[in-house]
C-alpha cells in the first residue's frame, strides 16, 4: 500500500512538475467608462499531449472548465467566448467530450455598474479546470487571478457596449454557426491568423449566393464580350485588372468610408440615391453600347496613353470593378459590417486582412467569367451571332439599371416604381428581347437574319417563357429568387403579403414605442434592421416572412422595423442604435429581446432555411414555442 501510495505521489509531482497548463490573462480595454463592457482573455498554452475541456462539455464525464469574476463596480454578462471545441467519443468515459489541446483563448465580459467609482480597480477571476492526456486524467485545479483596471468618468463609449446573447447562441447552434457575427470573428481571433482568415474566405464565398450578385454575372460576360480580340494574356491581364479593381475598390472604399463615416459609411454609400442614379447610368450607357448606337471611348489623348503602356482600355475595366464594388456593398455578408465596426474603433490589421481576404474569394468567380467572353471573341468568324449575343447582354443590363433606379425611388420615397410597375418593365423588356432574337427587330451592327436556327429558337422560347412567369408576379403570385430584385409590396415599410389568406402584419417603426407595448403585453419584441436598398432583406421579406410557421411565431411578437440606410436623422439613429448594441451594421439583422428590454438572440444575414429562422424565433418563448399559433 505504502509503495502505491508512493507511485501516486511521485506521479503527481512529476505531473506538476512539467506544468501541463500555463495561463495568462490580458483585459481589453484598460481603461473603462460605466456602462461599458471590458472583456477579459484568458490564454491557456498546454505541453505535450494534454488538453483541456470546454466550458460547453456535456454534463457525465469529464470536468468542464468553469470560469468567474468578481469585483466592485463589475457584472459578469454573456456566455464564455470560446472556438469550436474539438468533439470525438472518448473511450475513457464512454461519451463524446469538447477540448482543446495546445493552446486556446478564453473571453469573459463583464459590464461596469452605474455607482463604481472612478479610479483604480481590480477586477479578480478563478478558473476550475480538468487536465487529461491519453493515459490520465489529473484532478480539477483552480487557477486565480487579478487584473488592474482603470475606471474614468465620461459616457460610455458605443464600441465598448455590448448587447450580449445567451450561451446557446455563442455556438450551441450549429445551423447558426458562420454567419460572419461578433460572435464568429469572436471565435476566429482567438484561434489565431489562419482560423480568421479561413472564415474571411469562406465569407466571400458565401457572398457569392447572396441575390444582388446575379445581375453582375451576364453584365460581366457582356462587358468583355465588348473587348477586341487580344493574346491569351492580354486577356489574362484585363481579366486580373477586373479582379483587383474589385478587390481594392472593395477593401479600400470600405475602409475609408468607415473611418470617416463610421462603420456604416459604405452602406450608407452604396444606399445613397445619387450613387444609385450613376450606376443605372453607367448601365443603361453600357446596354446603349451593346445595342450598337454609340461606342464608349475614353479621351484620345489617355487612350493612347493606355494602349502605350497596358495595351487596352484598362480605365474602362477598372471603372467597372469600382461599379461592381458599389453595387455589393448593400448585401454582402454581415462579416463585412462586423469588420468595419472593428475599423471603426481603430483596429486596422484585422480588417484589412480581413477585407482583402473576402474581396479576393469574392473576385475570384468573376475572374474566369471574365475570360470566357474574351476566349469567344477570339474565335474565327464569329459572324452575328456574336453581336446577337452582345444585344441580349444589353436588355440585361437595362433590366439591372431598373434596380438601381427603384433603389432611388425607395430611398427618396417617390412611390413611382412599385412593385407592379418595375414587374411590367421587365416583362416589356425581356419581351422585347425575345422578339428579337426572332429576327423581327434588327439594330445597327445586326446581319440579315435569313432563317433561325434551333438555339436561336430556344434562346427566344426561354425569354418568351420567362417574361410571361412574370405576369403572374402582377397577380401577387411568388417569385421566388426575383422577390429579392423587386420593391417590397404595397406601401413602404410594409410587409411581404401573407399569400395563406392571412392579413398583413403591423410594424412599428420606433424602438421605444415597441417597447412600451412589449412591457403592456408582456410580447418579447421582434426587431427587423433592414434597408431602402436591402437586396436580402427584401428576399428574407417576400420568402420566409409569409411562411406559416414563421407567421405564426412573429404574430405573438411586438414587431419593430428599423430602416438605416435612408438620409433622414431617423435612419441615423437607427444606425446608431444597432451598432452600438449589437456591434455590426449588416443588413439585415433580426433581433429577439424580453419584454423588459433584454437580449435574448440575433440573427444576422440571410437564409434560405425555413427550419432555422423558425429555431431563431422560437427563442424569444422558450419551451412555449409550440404553443403560439
Amino acid at each position: 500500500m505504502r509503495f502505491v501510495m508512493l507511485v501516486i505521489l511521485m506521479l503527481a509531482s512529476t505531473a506538476h512538475a512539467q506544468e501541463p497548463a500555463n495561463f495568462s490573462v490580458s483585459v481589453a480595454p484598460e481603461v473603462v467608462r460605466i456602462g461599458e463592457t471590458v472583456t477579459v482573455w484568458i490564454d491557456v498554452t498546454l505541453s505535450d499531449d494534454w488538453h483541456i475541456y470546454s466550458a460547453t462539455t456535456p454534463e457525465g464525464g469529464p470536468y468542464p472548465s468553469e470560469f468567474n469574476l468578481s469585483g466592485n463596480g463589475f457584472k459578469r454578462v454573456g456566455p464564455v467566448i470560446q472556438p469550436p471545441p474539438i468533439k470525438e467519443h472518448d473511450p475513457n468515459f464512454d461519451m463524446v467530450v469538447e477540448y482543446y489541446n495546445k493552446s486556446v483563448r478564453f473571453g469573459l465580459r463583464a459590464r461596469v455598474l452605474d455607482g463604481a467609482m472612478v479610479g483604480g480597480a481590480t477586477l479578480a477571476g478563478e478558473v476550475t479546470y480538468m487536465l487529461c492526456n491519453a493515459t490520465s486524467c489529473l484532478p480539477p485545479e483552480t487557477y486565480v487571478f487579478e487584473v488592474p483596471m482603470k475606471i474614468e468618468a465620461g459616457e460610455p463609449r458605443a464600441e465598448y457596449v455590448f448587447a450580449m446573447m445567451p450561451v446557446a447562441d455563442m455556438g450551441g447552434d450549429d445551423e447558426l454557426d458562420g454567419t460572419g457575427s461578433i460572435a464568429d470573428v469572436d471565435r476566429a481571433l482567438s484561434q489565431g491568423l489562419g482560423a480568421f482568415l479561413s472564415l474571411s474566405f469562406s465569407m466571400g464565398l458565401l457572398a457569392l449566393l447572396t441575390p444582388c450578385v446575379f445581375p453582375m454575372i451576364p453584365i460581366t460576360v457582356s462587358f468583355f464580350t465588348k473587348q477586341e480580340s487580344q493574346s491569351r494574356g492580354e486577356s489574362i491581364a484585363k481579366s486580373l485588372a477586373y479582379c483587383g479593381g474589385i478587390i481594392f475598390t472593395f477593401t479600400g472604399l470600405g475602409l475609408i468610408l468607415a473611418v470617416t463615416l463610421g462603420a456604416s459609411g459604405a452602406a450608407q454609400f452604396a444606399a445613397n440615391p445619387w450613387i444609385n442614379l450613376l450606376i443605372t447610368g453607367i448601365f443603361v450607357a453600357f446596354a446603349l453600347a451593346l445595342f450598337g448606337l454609340f461606342e464608349i471611348q475614353l479621351p484620345y489623348g489617355l487612350l493612347n496613353r493606355l494602349n502605350q503602356v497596358q495595351g487596352g482600355s484598362y480605365g474602362a475595366i477598372l471603372l467597372m470593378g469600382f461599379t461592381f464594388s458599389l453595387t455589393s456593398f448593400t448585401c454582402t455578408a454581415p462579416f463585412v459590417g462586423t469588420l468595419l465596426v472593428l475599423t471603426s474603433q481603430g483596429t486596422w490589421m484585422w480588417p484589412v486582412l480581413g477585407m482583402l481576404t473576402f474581396s479576393a474569394a469574392f473576385a475570384l468567380p468573376f475572374f474566369f467569367l471574365s475570360l470566357f467572353p474574351q476566349g469567344l471573341a477570339a474565335l474565327p468568324q464569329s459572324g452575328g451571332w456574336l453581336n446577337s449575343v452582345k444585344v441580349v447582354m444589353g436588355f440585361l443590363e437595362l433590366a439591372a439599371a431598373l434596380k438601381f433606379m427603384s433603389n432611388v425611388d425607395l430611398v427618396w420615397q417617390w412611390g413611382l416604381i412599385s412593385r407592379e410597375v418595375f414587374i411590367s418593365v421587365w416583362i416589356v423588356l425581356f419581351a422585347l428581347c425575345g422578339v428579337y432574337l426572332l429576327g423581327k427587330i434588327r439594330l445597327p451592327h445586326d446581319s440579315p437574319l435569313e432563317t433561325v436556327g434551333p438555339l436561336r429558337l430556344l434562346a427566344s422560347a426561354g425569354v418568351l417563357s420567362f417574361s410571361l412567369y412574370m405576369m403572374t408576379g402582377l397577380f401577387g403570385a411568388p417569385m421566388g429568387e426575383l422577390d429579392a430584385f423587386f420593391p417590397p409590396y404595397g406601401s413602404y415599410g410594409e410587409i411581404a403579403k401573407i399569400r395563406s389568406g392571412e392579413p398583413d402584419l403591423s410594424w412599428h417603426d420606433d424602438y421605444e414605442a415597441a417597447l412600451v407595448e412589449a412591457q403592456e403585453t408582456g410580447k418579447p419584441i421582434f426587431i427587423d434592421f433592414t434597408g431602402f436598398a436591402c437586396t436580402n432583406c427584401r428576399w428574407m421579406e417576400a420568402n420566409i416572412f409569409p411562411e406559416a410557421e414563421v407567421y405564426n411565431l412573429l404574430k405573438n411578437y411586438v414587431r419593430v422595423q428599423l430602416y438605416t440606410d435612408g438620409q433622414e436623422d431617423v435612419h441615423k439613429r437607427n444606425r446608431e442604435f444597432q451598432e452600438s448594441q449589437f456591434g455590426t451594421v449588416a443588413l439585415p439583422l433580426y433581433v429577439v429581446i424580453s419584454s423588459d428590454g433584454e437580449t435574448i438572440a440575433d440573427f444576422p444575414g440571410m437564409t434560405r432555411n425555413k427550419n432555422v429562422f423558425v429555431k431563431f424565433l422560437g427563442k424569444g418563448f422558450g419551451s412555449q414555442t409550440q404553443a403560439q399559433n
